[in-house]
């Protein structure tokens, strides 16, 4: 018989991540933005089924699904009950040949499972409520690579849940006056498309990484930088609620990694407090990204005494932005425009409504953006 947790045992642990869960009143009703995430963790694994999976107390339920026809199953059969105890991926190569799962009625039957990875979705205060997993009929492993996408679409599945948990909450707030009402309006939307935003950019990033990549490898790893620098921009969101972010905190954010400290000296930033919308955001995250990896290869952070000086203005609801380095080897013109400069020029100028230049000056590169933004004193 399978290895299961003993429900009948009182288990603080255990009574504490049901309270949590209740506090999301997740259903079964599926939403187009989870449908979307399984999706891509399907492929990216090249596995037939992928679940977002949400574990009760007596049951488990599929809150998204791809590959298989049921939308629960009871817990003392469910693997995921497994998965949300791990503080790391729950990896079993091939079920039949382990103790625990060996005689399950979803591995000996339908859907005869045999490979299962579960990525816990872990709440701010530490409480597993679920996974994101993926399953295959047959016995397997996973690369670092796909691990580390696969944990990135389980903070996004968490980021969602969290901001669904937020509407449900801002909507009982405001239930009594029709002002606030009309206003809850604007939030429920703001969230709705900063997740699908979100969605739609790791789309954008995978095609046209994997298009103009010139082999698998150097796709992974273009892709795995992309969606961490996106990642890191979400969790800016995230963190700042329905508010707008300032223009210095996303910065930080995606340049975090590429400075050696707070003060790095070879950075200098500039420019007044600034709001960005969500979709400006990400987009800017990902265009920041692409300049200072350039920058770290070939450009002024490639040697010592590189600079980049970053500097930002803002007026009404226009705004511009500048990236100039200096100091660093001589530059020529490249002889083709990969992915990189196609976001930086064209994806980024986009969001912001306006125009953006990318040039290879001898002294060194050059971007500048202007566009649309918010004002500081548009936020409630």
């Amino acid at each position: 018989m399978t290895d299961t947790p003993d429900q009948n045992r009182a288990d603080p642990i255990e009574d504490a991540r049901l309270e949590a869960l209740a506090r999301y009143s997740l259903t079964s009703e599926p939403e187009q933005d989870f449908d979307d995430i399984v999706a891509m963790a399907a492929e990216i694994c090249d596995v037939p089924v992928a679940l977002v999976n949400i574990v009760e107390a007596e049951r488990q339920f599929f809150k998204a699904r791809i590959g298989i026809d049921i939308s629960e199953t009871p817990r003392d059969v469910s693997i995921c009950q497994f998965a949300i105890r791990e503080d790391v991926p729950f990896i079993i190569p091939d079920a039949r040949r382990d103790p625990r799962f060996a005689d399950n009625p979803f591995v000996t039957a339908e859907p005869g499972i045999r490979f299962y990875a579960g990525f816990p979705l872990v709440t701010r205060d530490g409480h597993a409520l679920g996974t994101l997993c993926v399953i295959d009929h047959e016995p397997r492993t996973l690369d670092a690579q796909q691990i580390r996408m696969l944990r990135i679409l389980a903070r996004q599945a968490m980021s969602q849940i969290e901001l669904g948990a937020a509407l449900e909450k801002s909507r009982a707030a405001h239930a009594e006056a029709e002002r606030l009402r009309a206003g809850q309006h604007e939030i429920a939307m703001e969230m709705t498309h900063r997740v699908k935003n979100t969605l739609a950019i790791v789309q954008s990033i995978v095609a046209q990484t994997l298009r103009r990549s010139p082999d698998v490898e150097q796709a992974r790893k273009a892709i795995d930088a992309r969606l961490l620098t996106l990642a890191r921009a979400q969790d800016v969101l995230t963190r700042s609620a329905l508010d707008d972010i300032d223009v210095r905190a996303l910065i930080s954010a995606a340049l975090g990694p590429h400075m050696q400290g707070e003060n790095d000296p070879r950075f200098v930033l500039s420019g007044p407090p600034l709001l960005l919308g969500a979709r400006q955001a990400l987009g800017l995250a990902l265009g920041l990204h692409e300049l200072a990896t350039n920058a770290t290869k070939y450009g002024a952070l490639s040697q010592t005494g590189g600079t980049i000086a970053l500097t930002w203005n803002g007026a009404d609801a226009a705004c511009t932005l500048e990236w100039a380095e200096r100091g660093g080897p001589r530059v020529e013109v490249p002889t083709e425009r990969g992915f990189g400069s196609t976001l930086i020029e064209r994806i980024v100028a986009g969001y912001f409504e306006g125009e953006a230049r990318l040039t290879f000056d001898p002294e060194g590169v050059h971007f500048t953006l202007s566009g649309r933004a918010r004002r500081p004193e548009t936020r409630s």
